[in-house]
């Protein structure tokens, strides 16, 4: 197994952080890999301010092979549960890598919504069985709202990507709308299935809607 980690850090901005990082990438790598086979994927941790502020960080998958982690050092939320934190983002991101070698993250909203919710579910294993606050947001009457304004566009390759997921008021699309409702489909495909997320990073994205 090959997950390289780089810090980029000219800026001495995450000096402060930089061994507690390396620590929780260990170990968080490890827990990881026990559940999915990652290999071969750079890691990229960066300070900036463009983070969630409710936890100081955030990730982005660029591609199969490269994940960037963003931390906010000035941030007073990163020092709740970084190590939690930190592990469910690496997790969440991997998992997007993993996706994009099969079937891809998607290119239709249906496609988009089953890799975040696949990608949110596995970070319920990593955070033994806590759902993250973008996923639990809305409740069922919500969701099935949601569901009914999604059905239409759900195989459409144009669509509100950034309102879908960060939200659009004038869409009535609360923030992290997508999140919560590709979480919700995922959460009742693995009930109804017994199959975690982490083991249906290849599954495409009908297969799960037709499962839940």
């Amino acid at each position: 197994m090959t997950v390289a980690l780089t810090i980029l850090n000219a800026s001495g901005r995450l000096s402060s952080l930089r061994t507690q990082i390396e620590s929780v990438y260990a170990s968080g790598l490890a827990r990881i890999a026990n559940l999915m086979p990652v290999e071969t994927i750079d890691v990229v941790v960066l300070a900036g301010k463009n983070v969630l502020p409710e936890i100081g960080l955030v990730g982005h998958a660029l591609g199969p092979d490269v994940a960037h982690i963003t931390i906010d050092p000035d941030s007073p939320a990163l020092g709740r549960n970084f190590d939690i934190e930190f592990t469910a983002t690496l997790g969440h991101e991997l998992h997007h890598c993993l996706r994009m070698r099969g079937p891809g993250y998607g290119r239709t909203l249906r496609e988009a919504l089953i890799s975040e919710g696949m990608a949110c579910h596995f970070e319920t294993e990593l955070r033994g069985g806590g759902v993250p606050f973008y996923c639990s947001g809305l409740d069922e009457k919500a969701l099935d709202l949601l569901l009914s304004q999604a059905t239409p566009e759900l195989d459409c390759a144009v669509y509100d990507h950034a309102g879908w997921f960060f939200g659009a008021a004038r869409k009535g699309l609360p923030r992290h709308a997508g999140y919560c409702l590709g979480y919700h489909v995922v959460d009742r495909y693995v009930a109804t299935m017994g199959v975690p997320a982490s083991r249906l990073f290849d599954k495409k994205a009908e297969t799960l809607f037709e499962g839940a």
